[in-house]
């Protein structure tokens, strides 16, 4: 077992990191906070750095309140995989994240190899999302696509590689655009080499749930429920977020609607 000072070291040299994630009882990806900021690059852009577990396991077991009992698991863009580590806490079966940029994906290796808790049959690959289907993989009972439909140029295209890989349940996690009406796609532009930005140039965002519930229907995805939508973050007036479950069959959310919010 690597002793707490190397895996510290370990943990700034890989910084900075996105999520909070406990590596072992004695340390967590926090020290990387303890790091000088002029250690990482300023092209790296701002990175903010989130307590995410306990808001996710939440998320999963809404729909699955007894756990995941071996249900497999693909995130498309998984930043450092907090979220398939998490997911094995519950259960899940195998796991593959997915995200285009390798620093991402050095941190998610870094903590298969040496975080304490379950991790069987979890993979990390760097991969584009619109290459995934060229990696044979085989459909997996849930998809998590959080953070990545407003970083696409082509967000449709994007979602139906997720949706065409998912057999069961579908969680969206996305950036809004406030101050219109629901239904569109806003087009915008971003830094193509921020580590928080795409890597296009051109994203979309959507103006709320009703465009998504559209394109999610088109997909095959015609059960959807709406777990929580902001419209007032601390990014910009104009700026929201929502969190929106889509299923193939009306069935799986049948603990969903029995729990009360």
């Amino acid at each position: 077992m690597v002793d707490a000072k190397s895996l510290r070291e370990e943990i700034i040299r890989l910084g900075p990191w996105h999520y909070d994630i406990e590596v072992t009882p004695e340390v967590s990806t926090r020290v990387f906070l303890e790091a000088p900021e002029s250690l990482y690059p300023s092209s790296f852009g701002p990175v903010s750095f989130l307590p995410i577990r306990d808001s996710f396991l939440t998320t999963l077991q809404r729909v699955y309140p007894d756990g995941l009992a071996g249900r497999t698991m693909l995130d498309c863009a998984c930043n450092c995989g907090a979220y398939l580590f998490f997911a094995k806490e519950l259960g899940a079966g195998m796991c593959f994240g997915s995200d285009v940029r390798a620093h991402w994906i050095n941190q998610a290796h870094f903590l298969a190899t040496h975080r304490i808790g379950p991790k069987d049959g979890l993979t990390f690959q760097v991969c584009d999302l619109y290459d995934l289907p060229k990696l044979g993989l085989q459909p997996f009972d849930i998809t998590f696509f959080g953070g990545i439909f407003y970083h696409l140029p082509d967000p449709i295209t994007g979602l139906k590689v997720a949706a065409d890989l998912t057999k069961d349940l579908l969680i969206i996690n996305t950036a809004t655009r406030n101050n219109l009406p629901d239904g569109m796609l806003w087009v915008e532009e971003e830094s193509r080499e921020m580590l928080l930005s795409g890597v296009y140039g051109l994203n979309w965002y959507p103006t709320g749930p009703s465009v998504l519930v559209r394109i999610l229907k088109w997909l095959g995805f015609p059960a959807t429920r709406l777990h929580w939508h902001i419209t007032d973050t601390s990014q910009s007036p104009d700026m929201g977020r929502l969190q929106l479950y889509a299923a193939r069959h009306e069935e799986t959310f049948a603990m969903f609607d029995g729990v009360k919010r």
